[in-house]
């Protein structure tokens, strides 16, 4: 009895799908399986269960006779008929490169199909689409990767393997700035460069800046208009197209010129010569340094570049304003108000004394004089032991009188004002000198002689006797009384006893008469001479002080003569007029009073 056979297993199947199983009934001996041109045994031929792998899609067969127990086989083998589907294909597009951490990478395949499976190699992260036709992902790493799809068509089926992509995954760069962190608003041009060579560079500046060129390359140029923090970033692609994930930031501080200064405190009245005075100005917003303007003749002492300093004042400096200005790397800003400042100078050096040199103990009224000392308010005067202003006191000229035990010594002078004293004159040395002891005359006939070896002056009736300054003195025309005075160093002593003197046989200008009018006088009078003869007169006036001021020669008379005689501008005083004949003389005294 032939076989009945029969063949189980799919009767729809997917092209290049492995492990399709087809069977038939076991126990059996001599299995012959046949399959269609489009599929392939694969395992199993000569049982009764083979696997089939079907290469070409379209009508398929399979087929299989044996032997059944009695050793009958079927008249023809049996034959199933097999549809053989296509599989799919899957395809990949997207990037073959990626930049290690983008989020942007995106793959696709076929749309319209179902069962989607996407798979990533370690290192990347499916971020989106898993399950669809077109996933996002991201790569952690970088490296060689792979990235595979497979899904499954209209017909249900999916590709014998999924579709691989290569995937080299690259890494990012690291864009560093270089150029000025610390600027000056409104200074120029500042220029920042990044790595050369590279492509796609994007720059931005913050606000307070603006790019000036240089966008799209390497080295920028920028200009900072507003102060405080600014910030330049930049980024681009490097060689394999890859760019940061966020541009590189340079932080810039841009500064500008300090604050306006605020009014300065300090002393506004100083004496020349003043050391460390203080001044000093609020903190100026923005400074780094102070910058100090003082008068002509001051100088700072410390503090300088600070807000407080201490100023010293030169003997000769000038008054003048102090300022401070605030000052950093942007330059100075607006100055403070004026700070007037009046410096006091010291007294000028005093000058040279004039006066008496030599003066006599108990004598008063030497005057003693220095010119005007600049900027003086007072003159402090230093006179010898015993000498006492008895006159200007603190003036520049100064009355003294010199004490009758007043040493020898040193005038000197200094101008003294608020601020001190100045400096001191020249020594003005002073000699002092004993009045000599009024000198005792005694009279051997007409022969007078005093006490005093040197220094004698003879008088004739109180008047100055010319010549006779011996220690003797011989009379030898006039009766009447004669003294002597010494004087010595310019020192006068008192007048001497008066001794008599008569002169016998020698009239005084007999038969002559004299007067002098008006007395007294301005300094111009007359002398009338009256003589009962020819006569020839001279006249002869001196002062008080024995000094000739005039003499009238060869005076003829006979008769009356009138002599105009005009001392004008002669002293106020008391004046000695001599009239002569031969050997015979008259003294009349005249008064000028001016």
């Amino acid at each position: 009895v032939a076989p009945v056979i029969t063949i189980t297993g799919a009767a729809t199947t997917c092209s290049g799908t492995a492990g399709y199983v087809y069977t038939t009934e076991t126990g059996m001996s001599s299995y012959v399986w046949n399959i269609s041109a489009g599929g392939t045994i694969t395992a199993g031929a000569g049982t009764s269960s083979v696997t089939v792998t079907w290469n070409t899609a379209g009508a398929q067969t399979v087929s299989v006779n044996y032997n059944n127990t009695f050793g009958c086989s079927a008249a023809a083998p049996f034959v199933k008929n097999v549809t053989v589907n296509a599989s799919p294909v899957p395809t990949i597009t997207g990037s073959a490169t990626a930049c290690v951490n983008w989020t942007n990478n995106t793959y696709s395949t076929q749309t319209g199909q179902t069962g989607y499976t996407w798979t990533v190699s370690a290192g990347g992260t499916i971020t989106a689409g898993q399950g669809t036709s077109a996933i996002t992902v991201t790569w952690g790493t970088t490296g060689a990767k792979t990235i595979t799809v497979n899904y499954s068509n209209a017909a249900g089926c999916f590709a014998p393997t999924a579709t691989v992509m290569n995937i080299t995954v690259n890494s990012l760069p690291s864009p560093t700035i270089t150029g000025q962190n610390s600027v000056c608003a409104n200074s120029g041009y500042i220029s920042y460069s990044t790595e050369a060579g590279m492509t796609g560079y994007v720059w931005t500046v913050s606000a307070g800046g603006a790019i000036a060129s240089g966008q799209g390359t390497n080295t920028l140029q920028v200009t900072w208009t507003t102060t405080g923090p600014q910030t330049v970033t930049v980024n681009y692609a490097n060689a394999n197209g890859c760019m940061a994930l966020a541009p590189s930031t340079y932080n810039v501080t841009v500064n500008g010129t300090p604050g306006t200064a605020g009014t300065i405190t300090g002393t506004a009245t100083v004496c020349g010569g003043a050391q460390g005075i203080a001044y000093s100005v609020a903190p100026i917003a923005g400074a780094l340094a102070y910058a100090w303007t003082v008068p002509a003749g001051a100088t700072i002492a410390t503090g300088a570049n600070t807000n407080a300093i201490t100023v010293n004042f030169a003997g000769n400096a000038s008054s003048g304003n102090i300022i401070v200005a605030g000052n950093n790397l942007c330059g100075n800003g607006n100055t403070s108000p004026n700070f007037p400042v009046t410096v006091n100078a010291l007294p000028a050096n005093a000058g040279a004394i004039t006066g008496d040199a030599g003066v006599c103990l108990g004598s008063a009224g030497h005057v003693y004089s220095v010119p005007v000392i600049t900027n003086a308010t007072n003159y402090t005067w230093s006179l010898p032991a015993g000498a006492t202003i008895t006159a200007g006191q603190n003036s520049s000229s100064i009355t003294v009188t010199f004490g009758t035990s007043a040493v020898s010594g040193n005038v000197t002078v200094l101008g003294v004002n608020s601020c001190g004293n100045g400096t001191v004159s020249p020594n003005f040395a002073v000699t002092t000198h004993p009045v000599p002891a009024a000198p005792v005359v005694t009279a051997t006939g007409n022969v007078l002689t005093s006490s005093a070896p040197a220094g004698n002056q003879w008088y004739y009736e109180g008047v100055i006797i010319p010549g006779a300054t011996g220690q003797t003195y011989t009379v030898t025309h006039n009766t009447g009384y004669y003294s002597c005075e010494v004087t010595l160093s310019g020192c006068s002593s008192p007048v001497s006893n008066r001794v008599w003197v008569v002169m016998t046989g020698i009239e005084q200008l007999q038969g002559s008469n004299f007067n002098i009018y008006p007395v007294p006088n301005d300094g111009m009078f007359t002398v009338s001479l009256t003589s009962e003869s020819e006569e020839t007169f001279t006249i002869t006036i001196f002062s008080n002080l024995g000094v000739q001021v005039r003499e009238v020669k060869d005076i003829r008379v006979n008769g009356r003569s009138d002599q105009l005689i005009d001392l004008r501008p002669a002293a106020s005083g008391v004046y000695m007029v001599v009239i002569r004949n031969g050997s015979s003389a008259v003294v009349k005294k005249v008064i000028i009073n001016k």
